[in-house]
């Protein structure tokens, strides 16, 4: 398989991680249909994290090799760190909405990077801030 296709697998693979652990934390509001009590669905993201280190590693590596840029290498690091942070500290609600911003800002970031995967060039290899002219 070509380089790109694996990062681009790596970046779909990262979005829907992050959506999975958005929707563990926001488990803990009332008014969304996968409501759970006590926090038992925080066990999630025990399942996540580990997902999100192995990603950061594959895309490590294709890091090293110039095919991702340093924020898409951290983005998974970030997100397992934090939540893992947030899991073993005492629940509140403020912690709750942070993890879902920082969530949903990594959600937007992972898929700016999935989107924008030929780094601002056209088909043709030229740039498109490039003059026309």
């Amino acid at each position: 398989m070509e380089k790109n296709k694996k990062v681009v697998i790596l970046n779909i693979l990262l979005v829907g991680t992050i959506i999975l652990n958005l929707f563990i934390f926001t488990s803990r509001m009332r008014f969304f249909p996968w409501f759970i009590e006590d926090a038992w669905g925080y066990l999630g993201v025990f399942l996540t994290a580990p997902i999100l280190i192995g990603i950061y590693f594959m895309l490590r590596h294709f890091h090293k090799q110039q095919l991702v840029t340093s924020t898409n290498k951290v983005i998974p690091l970030f997100v397992a760190a934090t939540s893992l942070i947030i899991v073993f500290m005492p629940t509140t609600d403020f912690l709750n909405i942070v993890a879902i911003v920082i969530n949903a800002a990594s959600v937007f970031l992972a898929a700016n990077f999935l989107f924008n995967q030929n780094g601002g060039k056209n088909n043709y290899g030229f740039s498109r801030l490039k003059n026309q002219s």
